[in-house]
């Protein structure tokens, strides 16, 4: 059977399965099974396929159709123009987040160097992309802390770091617990869904995800509640607390902010136009 032959069996099968963007996953899957480029994939569509990549092939369009997400599958996800390992056990970096990043990058940006946090790490997308995008500005004598509670998320940051090549101290902490240090800026991407609502997320999401990721307690503040308390005792004066937050929290959370003697608190609008990064101000610390 010829590449374009296989494609239109694997997107037969997705769509078949519910898979919303059948089409694009497919393509992804062939890249990634029979080790192609997006350029050569239309070039082979002709070419008869090796049999032992088209049965890899089959192998992880049945994976999709089980609704396990590609990036699961592939074991990567692209965030800020860099490759990122992804393993089951912690969340795929997300496009919106990568909001995240360049506020705190552009908020940062006169300063020639920073120490900065990154608390719920995950894959490390947040702090380890700062890092490396503010050493290809020049800034190189920056110190950067990623900080999970989860062995399976420290595990792929290690993984993360070393293979991007980013100068990053990895420190495994239920939020501060751990954490000794003073900071110009935190980041955060906590978990934020309310537990009753994660059985309404999309299957990808919900079955596949770590919950321990996703679940932000009964009414999806059980983090910013945290972070918001003891956050300010980690950052100097001035210092940056910068976090994603769900599209329904920004009031809520700047209650919080306030309540915890932060100020100049305000909200940035993702790509949908729905409230997503929250940047505040500490006040009560010296440097």
């Amino acid at each position: 059977m010829t590449l374009r032959d296989w494609i239109i069996k694997g997107q037969d099968i997705l769509k078949d399965s519910g898979i919303e963007d059948y089409e694009n996953d497919t393509r992804v899957l062939a890249m990634f099974a029979f080790d192609i480029s997006y350029t050569d994939m239309f070039m082979k569509m002709t070419e008869e396929m090796p049999d032992e990549d088209a049965e890899f092939f089959m192998d992880c369009i049945n994976l999709r159709a089980t609704h396990m997400p590609c990036q699961y599958i592939t074991g990567s996800q692209e965030f800020m123009g860099y490759e990122f390992g992804t393993e089951d056990g912690v969340l795929i970096p997300r496009q919106e987040t990568e909001l995240l990043v360049e506020k705190a990058l552009e908020l940062t940006s006169g300063r020639k160097s920073v120490k900065a946090l990154d608390m719920c790490t995950g894959s490390g997308c947040i702090g380890i992309s700062y890092e490396l995008k503010r050493r290809e500005n020049k800034y190189k004598d920056d110190e950067v802390h990623l900080a999970d509670i989860s062995d399976d998320a420290i595990y792929v940051a290690e993984k993360n770091k070393y293979k991007l090549g980013a100068k990053c101290s990895i420190i495994k902490t239920d939020l501060f617990e751990n954490i000794k240090d003073r900071y110009d800026i935190i980041m955060s991407n906590p978990p934020y869904i309310r537990t009753s609502d994660i059985d309404d997320i999309m299957e990808e999401v919900r079955e596949f995800e770590p919950r321990i990721a996703l679940d932000g307690d009964l009414d999806g503040l059980a983090f910013y509640k945290r972070i918001a308390s003891e956050a300010g005792e980690y950052l100097y004066k001035g210092g940056i607390l910068i976090m994603e937050i769900g599209f329904d929290q920004y009031e809520d959370v700047r209650k919080l902010l306030i309540d915890n003697n932060f100020n100049n608190i305000s909200v940035i609008k993702d790509y949908a136009g729905l409230d997503r990064i929250v940047v505040a101000y500490a006040t009560e610390h010296d440097y």
